[in-house]
């Protein structure tokens, strides 16, 4: 056991027994002496005091079988109970902690502290309706002890018996007088049973007893916000900075009020006002600008103020890193992608990068088909978050565009023993390795792939489209494909890509003027500007006997960027044989 963990332990045991072990032997002499011979009272008392000091020096096991030995002498010891109690509480043996635990307190019913760590035991198991048993029963008997109805009222509004709770609070009030924590507490109760004005009364009675105190102003005028009522709030607030014009719990509060009230140029005033004050620290700063580019509302209208303040923020704070994530996410949520990928690679190369910068960076390369700079990044964002899945999936993605399929099968295998629970990112995994099996020819692994994520997804149509159009490709399973293409082509009639490649599948089962209505259609939705679309309507016009339109379309493949040998042949013979 390390060093440091010993001394939490011994903590613990002291915070938990100091206040009893002491008191118990002192309390339980009298009856000792009348149950025991003087042997065995000095004999008991041996065994209790090295036990004691065992347990102080963290030796627990070598505690524990000395206060088994004190029952042995003394079965009715309530002290020895207790302490064995305590000692399976730190080692969390529970079930024996609270048996022992009853005991001590049914041998010595009079005892406090045996009570308070019953409850405590309780409480750690969420046996909370025994733990309230057992606090009621210590607030019967000790009304003086005010911090026995705190810990009874706390477990009353857990168990959400509000009431029960507020008469509690009530009841410590009239020993101790109006209390913030008190009123504060009832408040939160009454909002949470409904009883809007009970609540305002409590904070109203706060504001009677310490009117100069400005954070009870704050509160009302929170709760006058939350209730759209923004004069009453306005009036608090004014009263608040009367007392405390940088009151600076005041000054992010009343952003809210201004928000929420749609006085946008008060609220980047006092946006303003936080930035440049020193008195604010920097993490409450950071949580505004977090807060205005999550609301999308407030974004898609202000986002020109928004970015005007963020880059108040960054020049104020130029060493650090979150105000550079935050401007980054500000220029990703405009789609200004390009400048975000400048700003995270900056916070990459100056500060340690997290899970969440890398993947932003690694999906705008993705997105912006920075296959380069998606597989260099990706490898060093796996030797940094070595159990990150979704790195390896940009790694064996970004391989696959890059004339590197063997590695990016091998990093894609890798990657899949990382994922736990996430079904649909191992079906992208699952369809990377097929595309990188295809590339490198090892079909069957390929055709193993595609066909896992059709089990588990029928209806995945783009790997129904690439993998029906891979088989018409190498003159394979040619009725699967077409059977399955023609769901992608049922599904989106005018997605060119589809029509074109159910086209295809139709042209190498010699289907030929089936073949011609469908590339027409994808002709005629767009496909026009593709150069292969375009090559295959040329191949099966000519199948149809339209070698005139044939020739006309396979040069405008070629016009339009096809410099593939087999095309050139067909123009210069006029055929596709």
């Amino acid at each position: 056991m390390r060093v440091k963990e010993i001394i939490l332990i011994v903590i613990a045991i002291i915070t938990i027994s100091a206040c009893s072990s002491n008191k118990t032997i002192s309390e339980s002499k009298r009856n000792i002496k009348k149950e025991l011979s003087t042997d065995s009272e000095q004999q008991y008392y041996y065994y209790f005091l090295e036990a004691n000091r065992k347990k102080l020096l963290g030796d627990l096991n070598g505690a524990l079988a000395m206060y088994y030995q004190c029952l042995e002498i003394h079965p009715e010891s309530a002290a020895a109970m207790s302490e064995i109690s305590i000692i399976n509480e730190v080692i969390q043996n529970h079930d024996t902690a609270i048996k022992y635990a009853i005991g001590a307190t049914e041998k010595e019913p009079n005892n406090k502290w045996y009570k308070i760590n019953l409850a405590k035991l309780y409480l750690i198991i969420k046996d909370y309706n025994k733990a309230i048993i057992v606090y009621e029963d210590l607030y019967e008997n000790n009304k003086t002890d005010l911090e026995i109805p705190y810990n009874l009222a706390a477990l009353y509004s857990h168990l959400n018996n509000y009431k029960k709770a507020i008469e509690l609070y009530d009841d410590i009030e009239k020993s101790v007088g109006v209390n913030e924590n008190l009123s504060v507490a009832k408040q939160q109760l009454y909002l949470s049973l409904g009883s809007k004005t009970k609540a305002y009364e409590e904070i109203n009675k706060l504001i009677k007893h310490y009117p100069n105190e400005p954070r009870y102003y704050g509160i009302i005028a929170e709760m006058y916000t939350n209730d759209n009522l923004f004069l009453k709030a306005e009036e608090n607030y004014n009263k608040l900075f009367d007392l405390d014009s940088a009151n600076v719990l005041g000054l992010l509060s009343v952003i809210d009020f201004y928000r929420k009230k749609m006085d946008y140029d008060n609220a980047f005033f006092t946006i303003k006002k936080v930035i440049d004050d020193e008195k604010v620290e920097f993490n409450q700063k950071i949580l505004i600008f977090a807060s205005l580019l999550n609301n999308q509302s407030e974004f898609n209208i202000y986002n020109q103020q928004i970015e005007e303040h963020l880059f108040l923020l960054k020049t104020k704070y130029p060493d650090k890193k979150e105000v550079y994530t935050l401007y980054a996410d500000y220029l990703i949520k405009m789609k200004l992608f390009d400048d975000a990928q400048t700003e995270i690679e900056y916070i990459l190369d100056n500060f340690n990068g997290n899970i969440i910068i890398w993947e932003q960076l690694l999906s705008i390369y993705s997105y912006n088909n920075d296959f380069n700079n998606l597989y260099i990044k990706s490898n060093v964002a796996i030797d940094s978050f070595p159990e990150h899945s979704l790195f390896y999936l940009f790694n064996g993605l970004s391989a696959n565009q890059i004339d590197k399929s063997e590695e990016a099968a091998m990093v894609l295998k890798e990657g899949l023993k990382t994922i736990k629970n996430n079904p649909e990112l191992e079906l992208d995994f699952y369809t990377n390795l097929g595309e990188a099996y295809y590339n490198i020819k090892r079909y069957k692994q390929s055709d193993y792939y595609f066909e896992l994520v059709l089990n588990k997804e029928p209806d995945n149509f783009y790997v129904i489209n690439n993998y029906s159009y891979y088989l018409s490709l190498r003159e394979e399973k040619l009725e699967y494909a077409e059977r399955i293409s023609k769901k992608t082509v049922i599904a989106e009639p005018n997605n060119s890509t589809y029509l074109d490649t159910y086209a295809w599948i139709l042209f190498k089962l010699k289907r030929y003027q089936d073949a011609l209505y469908y590339i027409k259609r994808a002709f005629e939705n767009g496909g026009a500007e593709s150069h292969v679309i375009v090559e295959h309507y040329g191949d099966i016009q000519f199948k149809v006997g339209n070698e005139e339109a044939a020739l006309e379309l396979w040069k405008l493949s070629h016009e339009i960027g096809n410099n593939s040998e087999s095309l050139l042949q067909k123009i210069k013979g006029k055929s596709i044989d």
